[in-house]
């Protein structure tokens, strides 16, 4: 008996053995968004509009207007403002440099004017007096603050005050009251038109109450800063009318009423 038989090769085995089914991986797709588009766009836009308006040159200050000084010059104010970007400027910081910088201002007003120009309009405090101590000269305001140190030949048509005691002072602080500026006003401004005499500086010795006021003529006049000045220089014309010759060193108004001479 012929057994028949199956002679397996191994080759051919592997040959006709199944093959594992192969599936190819499908590419992921690509999800188009409307609504993030939208979103990213919206931020690229906002950080764009920060940088034009903050750190564009668009937005640099270029021009600068200064109205209402008539002490300081223009010049003078300008090199203390920085060509920043209009927006990151500081106003208030700017004010208060302004005002500490310069005791002449009084107040002073910023205003932004876009894109890039500037107006400043500052408020001067009005030199009313010279005020003199030791050999310095200062310029006084009618309310009596100390402006600045002046130099020779500035101030000669106003009023000196001497201060025979010499004590410091310094710019910005107040020195008198407004209403002893006022009567130094008064006083200078009326000596020659009421009694035709020219003033040549007053002298402060003990207190602002008492002062002395030195004339062309030789002669000084002692006034009270408390009372009015009218009063004395109107009492001061009627000494000057009837004692003029026997007037030689002074003239005492202070005394409501009454008038002393030497």
């Amino acid at each position: 008996m012929v057994r028949r038989g199956f002679i397996r090769n191994s080759t051919d085995y592997r040959k006709y053995r199944s093959s594992l089914i192969f599936e190819p991986k499908q590419k992921k797709r690509i999800s188009f968004s409307f609504k993030k588009l939208k979103y990213f766009l919206c931020i690229a836009i906002f950080f764009y509009l920060i940088y034009f308006v903050f750190y564009s040159q668009r937005f640099y200050i270029k021009d600068v207007f200064i109205e209402g000084n008539n002490i300081l010059s223009k010049d003078i104010i300008l090199n203390e403002v920085s060509r920043a970007n209009i927006f990151r400027l500081n106003v208030a910081a700017l004010r208060a440099k302004l005002i500490n910088r310069f005791p002449e201002i009084r107040e002073v007003e910023i205003y932004r004017g876009i894109p890039n120009a500037l107006k400043i309009v500052v408020n001067e405090r009005d030199g009313r007096i010279v005020w003199q101590t030791e050999d310095r000269k200062y310029l006084v305001s009618s309310q009596g603050e100390v402006m600045r140190q002046i130099v020779a030949g500035e101030g000669d048509n106003l009023p000196v005050v001497l201060d025979k005691k010499n004590l410091p002072i310094k710019t910005g602080e107040g020195l008198v009251s407004p209403n002893l500026i006022a009567f130094i006003v008064n006083i200078d401004a009326g000596l020659l038109s009421d009694v035709n005499l020219k003033p040549n500086h007053f002298e402060v010795n003990e207190t602002t109450f008492d002062l002395n006021l030195y004339t062309d003529a030789g002669f000084y006049i002692k006034l009270n800063s408390l009372r009015s000045s009218k009063k004395q220089l109107d009492n001061l014309k009627l000494v000057m009318v009837e004692k003029r010759p026997d007037i030689h060193e002074y003239v005492d108004v202070r005394i409501d009423g009454w008038a002393y001479y030497k």
